[in-house]
């Protein structure tokens, strides 16, 4: 079987489960808070914002929080899905290459994730013309298309060394608790290594990257944290593969 046959088939299998609903619920956090605290502004000077400002709005909390623990419990709740109904044996028993198990299974989890950006980003154009109704004297129409990509796109790559710490976790346990309390303790470590501890590893730290990129004294690294985070993805899935074609035969 092909690669494409194996995620056609992992995309079934999430229609099933509550991934799409807690990508969706997820991804409207940032944006509902935004428009209930419109509710309270007044014309108080706050006059000619540029839309892009908006979109930059929640950037700080999706990255310090909102999407590192949206990739914690995305990757225990799409690799719980085969532990639960105990359907690993089936899928090792079925004619397809174990590298393309494996692959569809991470590719589906990346797809979550660029889903859940861009239903963030929906959900800021909806909270944004919302807050434009109601107070029309707040933005001045100037949006900064490639500056908005750009920050996206940043966003993403930053991630990918946690996605692939968390799926080799997620594939590990079989407990639905230990992937999510390590990951969350690893995430955890983050701010406290960089804002309280200032341990000087802390830029090397993979859950410390999208925290970083909303720091200032960072920020002109961004680049090299992408490349970081790559190189711990490659590194880690690498990891993960070895020890998910020893324990095959184990589950």
């Amino acid at each position: 079987m092909s690669l494409l046959i194996s995620l056609r088939s992992e995309l079934i299998k999430i229609k099933r489960t509550a991934s799409l609903k807690l990508c969706f619920i997820t991804a409207a956090l940032i944006p509902a808070i935004l428009f209930l605290e419109s509710l309270e502004l007044s014309s108080d000077g706050r006059k000619g914002l540029p839309w892009s400002q908006h979109f930059l709005g929640g950037s700080e909390q999706i990255n310090l929080a909102i999407l590192p623990l949206f990739i914690i419990l995305i990757s225990t709740l799409l690799l719980q899905t085969e532990y639960r109904d105990k359907t690993w044996k089936q899928v090792f028993s079925s004619p397809q290459k174990l590298i393309n198990v494996f692959l569809a299974k991470f590719i589906i989890l990346h797809l979550l994730i660029l889903l859940f950006l861009l239903s963030y980003n929906l959900y800021l154009i909806i909270t944004g013309v919302s807050i434009e109704l109601l107070h029309p004297e707040l933005f001045d129409r100037g949006f900064n298309l490639p500056g908005l990509l750009i920050a996206n796109a940043q966003t993403y790559f930053l991630i990918f060394g946690i996605s692939a710490i968390q799926f080799w976790l997620s594939l590990r346990f079989k407990n639905f608790i230990a992937p999510i309390a390590i990951g969350f303790v690893l995430w955890f470590m983050a701010p406290m290594m960089i804002f309280e501890l200032k341990w000087a590893i802390a830029d090397k730290y993979p859950y410390s990257f999208s925290i970083l990129s909303m720091h200032p004294k960072y920020k002109a690294n961004i680049s090299t944290y992408q490349w970081y985070s790559l190189a711990n993805a490659v590194f880690f899935l690498a990891i993960a593969f070895v020890d998910f074609k020893v324990k095959r035969i184990k589950v």
